[in-house]
């Protein structure tokens, strides 16, 4: 017998809940994490050109469009906070998860102790209590299981994204001592 089949409904749907968590955490780190180091690596491309001599941002740079411009430093500075907030895209959402996922896990623990304590009757031993204890406290677990990576890629993805943005932020002080 599986803790599905001894489970309440409450405890599946919570279970159910914090699986679509874990499948959210894994697909905005994986794509978060190749497309910041992908843009890492073409911000510090372009660092390294305008260090050797290049007079603008490489194209692909997220400065590019505002040098093309001609932009002054105000508005290079408004082209780097853009940046910054294309950045931290979805990291919200990883750390919403990582503080609410435990939360959630509890409450299916506490629904599901309710349940087990309503179903008993008179003369109950701690034989009869503890599987439905134990069965309800693995929901709790579950929270816990999906709440640690969510914050470990928080970190990391945040992280990236300071790096990508100190690159562009390198990229308009070296524009911006040339003036």
């Amino acid at each position: 017998m599986t803790w599905f089949d001894t489970a309440g409904t409450v405890a599946i749907v919570v279970a159910a809940w914090l699986f679509l968590y874990a499948l959210m955490v894994v697909w905005v780190f994986v794509w978060r994490f190749v497309s910041l180091s992908v843009w890492l690596r073409r911000e510090n491309s372009s660092v390294q050109a305008l260090l050797s001599g290049a007079d603008r941002p490489n194209f692909d740079s997220a400065l590019y469009p505002c040098v093309r411009q001609s932009l002054g430093p105000t508005l290079m500075k408004a082209c780097q906070e853009s940046a910054a907030k294309d950045t931290t895209r979805l990291l919200t959402s990883l750390s919403a998860i990582a503080s609410t996922a435990p939360f959630v896990g509890l409450f299916g623990t506490i629904v599901s102790i309710l349940q087990a304590f309503a179903g008993f009757k008179e003369g109950v031993t701690l034989a009869i209590v503890a599987p439905a204890i134990s069965e309800a406290l693995v929901v709790t677990a579950m929270g816990i299981v999906v709440a640690i990576p969510a914050y470990w890629a928080h970190l990391l993805l945040r992280r990236k994204a300071y790096e990508v943005t100190n690159a562009i932020k390198i990229q308009i002080d070296i524009l911006m001592s040339r003036v």
